[in-house]
């Protein structure tokens, strides 16, 4: 647009000096009564103002109107940091050789008054632009990145925590998108939410992300480590991506060291061959959402959400938070053991049972209640949950 407007006065300027030289052409020729030499003088002279001023008005369009000619090859990112001056800006796209020249690029942002009016930020240019077409570009805004954190084993709603204190989405709307069916059937997701696939990294992401496009990002990061050797070792398995990942979210919640994982993985695939309860603390945790105390046996036991390993068979619906790389990798290839029982010692590890009279001498052990003493309260690893969601 801003490219036509130029045009357009530069050629209607063109035009009224050509008419004003017209115009003296014809006092000269009609009214002023002067000799043959020097109108054919005046004449001479008003033809080469006419073709210098048309050379000019060339001149001009190609300076401010045409694309430079760089090359694009893929998409030039450039980020003009705040408090920039039109100076600093016009060298920072000359060295990207995004103008032919850094004058052309100030010149065109005086002659249209947006000097004042352009915005720093990170820009994406896709195609060449002329220097009235840069103008225009940074007058709309770009954007900056910002680097946030997701560490592993979050789960979903400290993810939109985290999310709404860093980037400012709502809680809410990013909670909805992570239930809303159609928009888990447009990536390819079949369990109940995105939790699992919701990859835990480091990411630089633009300061206006929306809870969509931050889903699909750290979801498209999922596919990135979901190679083709656990996709066939998963068959191998006879497990699907869902089961996978909701296991793998199980070791990630009960293991605290990461040399432990594989043994943890170890525990429930036996479990599972044997048709045996997982009974695993965390999935009752998640089933209750608003759960910030430890359990109790009456938790176990009335507890009617499908997350309850311990009433209910096999793997959950779903994930119960987003794990790693190694807890997936984990999940996939677990440790060769005969072990069906662990249970957490006060530095992180665990001890790992074969047998349940083992299994309740560790916990009587670790609890300092003897090996006669009662068994305690069932022993949990807390996944802080938001209680307000």
């Amino acid at each position: 647009m801003f490219d036509r407007i130029f045009a357009f006065f530069t050629m209607a300027g063109s035009a009224l000096l050509l008419g004003f030289f017209l115009v003296v052409h014809y006092i000269l020729n009609t009214a002023i009564k002067v000799n043959n030499s020097t109108r054919k003088l005046a004449s001479s002279i008003l033809i080469v103002l006419l073709g210098v001023l048309t050379i000019v008005a060339l001149v001009a369009m190609q300076m401010f109107s045409v694309p430079t000619s760089l090359d694009f090859e893929k998409p030039l990112e450039v980020t003009v940091p705040r408090g920039a001056s039109l100076g600093e800006m016009a060298e920072i796209f000359d060295e990207a050789g995004l103008v032919e020249n850094r004058w052309h690029f100030t010149l065109a942002a005086r002659l249209t008054g947006l000097d004042r009016k352009l915005r720093a930020g990170k820009y994406v240019f896709r195609e060449p632009l002329s220097p009235i077409g840069l103008v225009k570009a940074l007058t709309v805004g770009g954007s900056f990145d910002i680097t946030v954190t997701f560490p592993e084993g979050l789960t979903v709603f400290q993810v939109a925590n985290l999310a709404a204190d860093s980037l400012g989405i709502s809680q809410e709307l990013l909670l909805t998108v992570c239930f809303d069916r159609s928009f888990l059937d447009s990536l390819g997701i079949s369990a109940p939410s995105c939790e699992g696939y919701l990859f835990p990294e480091t990411y630089k992401l633009p300061e206006d992300i929306s809870a969509r496009e931050l889903i699909a990002r750290m979801f498209a990061h999922f596919r990135s480590i979901w190679v083709d050797s656990m996709v066939r070792r998963a068959r191998e398995l006879d497990m699907d991506l869902n089961e996978v990942v909701s296991l793998a979210s199980i070791i990630e919640a009960e293991a605290h060291v990461v040399w432990e994982q594989r043994i943890i993985s170890s525990v429930y695939h036996n479990r599972l061959r044997l048709g045996m309860l997982l009974q695993a603390d965390p999935t009752v945790i998640y089933g209750l959402r608003s759960f910030d105390r430890p359990l109790t046996n009456e938790d176990l036991d009335t507890s009617s959400s499908p997350y309850n390993s311990y009433r209910f068979a096999g793997l959950p619906p779903g994930a119960i938070c987003n794990p790693g790389k190694s807890a997936i990798y984990a999940a996939l290839w677990p440790d060769s053991s005969d072990y069906l029982y662990f249970v957490s010692n006060r530095d992180g590890t665990h001890w790992f049972n074969t047998t349940a009279e083992g299994h309740h001498a560790a916990i009587r052990a670790i609890r300092g209640r003897g090996e006669h003493g009662p068994i305690p309260e069932v022993y949990n690893r807390k996944i802080m949950i938001n209680k307000d969601l």
